[in-house]
C-alpha cells in the first residue's frame, strides 16, 4: 500500500520521495532515525519508535512538503524524543528510581580480529559519550557528523535557526571531545576532527 498517491503528491507539491514510500518503509525510516537520535542501545528505543511512528502516521496527511519527507520524519522523531526524555526525568525525580547498571558485553580478542575489537571499542566509547550529551546537543552532533546532514537540514529538524544549530554542534563536539579524550577523532573513524565547521 502506498502512503501517498502520485496525484496527491502532485496536487500538494510534495517531493517525489514521499510518493514511493509504503507504510513498512515509512516505519523503517522512523526506526532508523529514532535509533540514530536515541542510540541503538537505548532501553526505551522500541517505545520511542512506537510513539514516533504513531505521530508520523497520524500527521502524515498534514505534511505540507516544505521539506523532504524523511527530514520531516527526523523532526517528528526528535520532538517525540525530547518530550519523552523530559517526562522520564520528571517521573524519575518524583519517584527516585534507582539506576541499574547495564554492563556492556565486550568482544574478546580470541573471538574477533584485533582490528574489529578496536573498532567495536571505539564505537562503544563514542555511543557512551553521545549518551552523556544533552538531547539537543546529541541530536545535532548525530545528525550533522554521523548522518552527514547539512546544518540547514539539521536546523529544520530540530526547529531552530542555523546559528543555534552551529552553536549546539560546537558545544556538543567540545563536550564529546572531553568525554572521549585522545580517542575522539579516532572514534569518528577519522572523518571528523570534532572541531567547529
Amino acid at each position: 500500500m502506498t502512503v501517498i498517491s502520485k496525484a496527491q503528491a502532485d496536487e500538494q507539491g510534495r517531493s517525489a520521495d514521499s510518493v514511493a514510500l509504503s507504510e513498512r518503509q515509512l516505519f523503517e525510516a522512523v526506526y532508523r532515525r529514532m535509533s540514530a537520535l536515541a542510540g541503538a542501545s537505548a532501553p526505551d528505543l522500541d517505545d520511542l519508535v512506537q510513539l514516533a511512528a504513531e505521530q508520523v502516521f497520524k500527521k502524515l496527511a498534514s505534511f505540507e512538503g516544505r521539506s523532504e519527507l524523511l527530514t520531516w520524519v527526523y523532526a517528528v522523531c526528535y520532538r517525540v524524543l525530547l518530550k519523552q526524555r523530559r517526562w522520564y526525568r520528571r517521573w524519575s525525580l518524583r519517584f527516585r528510581l534507582e539506576q541499574e547498571d547495564d554492563p556492556v558485553a565486550h568482544a574478546s580478542d580470541d573471538s574477533l580480529p584485533s582490528a574489529s575489537v578496536e573498532r567495536a571499542e571505539r564505537a562503544r566509547s563514542l555511543h557512551a559519550g553521545l549518551s552523556r550529551l544533552s538531547e539537543r546537543q546529541r541530536a545535532v552532533v548525530v545528525l550533522h557528523d554521523l548522518e552527514e546532514l547539512s546544518i540547514a537540514e539539521v536546523a529544520v529538524i530540530v526547529d531552530c535557526n542555523e546559528l543555534t544549530a552551529r552553536s549546539r554542534l560546537r558545544d556538543g563536539r567540545k563536550q564529546l571531545r572531553a568525554l572521549l579524550g585522545a580517542d575522539a577523532a579516532i572514534a569518528y573513524g577519522g572523518r571528523h576532527e570534532l572541531t567547529p565547521s
